[in-house]
């Protein structure tokens, strides 16, 4: 889980602790926001270390009901489920089949890719339209598009038809929906302006379209408080593990 949370930025940090912070359960919310201060205000091997750590028990531990993470910290055994159970819990609940070969990033890839076309080919073909067209495909070619797939999307396929581009922005699209639907308008909104003030770099990598949340996904069965949680934290790495298999320049300020 470490060669996923290494490589963020304080912006990913700060989106992901505002989403697993809370008032119940055993995350310690002081201590996260304390060791996120120390690596803005000093970016140090030693204090990314410590706030990566943290930040893997608090998600590890999102994935263990109360009961058990309690009696494993009691009985000196590492409190939290293993990262790929947690891995193998949000593709279940996604309903994507994915492969859980290769690295922890590696995995994440898979699933937000076959998490977004999936979610794509359940849209109306009037929300497909629509959704291409918001991603600067013109009509007539989004429309010759869907009507030549017939239904049946691939990452390939629609990398050839439309570009790289407008294919990461149709999964930002998918995957920052869904989180705003499973973590709740107010708080997607909340987050969404202080990072729009404070990294103005993650809008432009998000993008124009990709905070809306009045298409029409899926309703998910996200039962239980963690899973609101887990989930979210889940497809939000998935999209890091993809910008950094493809890097890009952060402007951060």
């Amino acid at each position: 889980m470490q060669e996923v949370l290494r490589p963020l930025t304080p912006a990913d940090y700060t989106f992901l602790i505002g989403v697993i912070e809370g008032p119940l359960g055993f995350t310690d919310d002081r201590r996260l926001h304390a060791l996120l201060a120390a690596v803005e205000d000093d970016d140090t091997e030693a204090h990314r270390e410590a706030l990566t750590r943290q930040l893997e028990r608090e998600i590890r531990y999102l994935g263990s009901a109360d009961l058990a993470y309690l009696l494993r910290y009691l009985t000196g055994r590492s409190p939290g489920v293993p990262f790929r159970e947690i891995l193998r819990d949000a593709a279940r609940t996604l309903k994507v089949d994915v492969s859980m070969l290769g690295t922890d990033g590696e995995v994440l890839e898979r699933l937000v890719r076959q998490y977004a076309t999936k979610q794509f080919a359940d849209l109306t073909p009037e929300e497909q339209q629509a959704l291409l067209e918001s991603l600067g495909v013109e009509r007539d070619r989004a429309a010759a598009f869907l009507k030549r797939s017939a239904g049946v999307f691939a990452v390939p396929t629609l990398i050839q038809a439309f570009g790289t581009l407008v294919v990461d922005g149709l999964i930002k699209t998918v995957i920052f929906g869904t989180i705003g639907r499973i973590i709740g308008k107010q708080l997607a909104a909340r987050l969404f302006n202080l990072l729009m003030a404070r990294f103005p770099w993650w809008v432009r990598w998000i993008g124009p379209a990709a905070w809306s949340l009045s298409i029409g996904w899926t309703v998910l069965d996200v039962q239980g408080p963690a899973y609101r949680k887990t989930i979210p934290v889940v497809l939000y790495l998935g999209l890091c593990a993809l910008r950094e298999a493809a890097p890009v320049r952060h402007e951060d300020g």
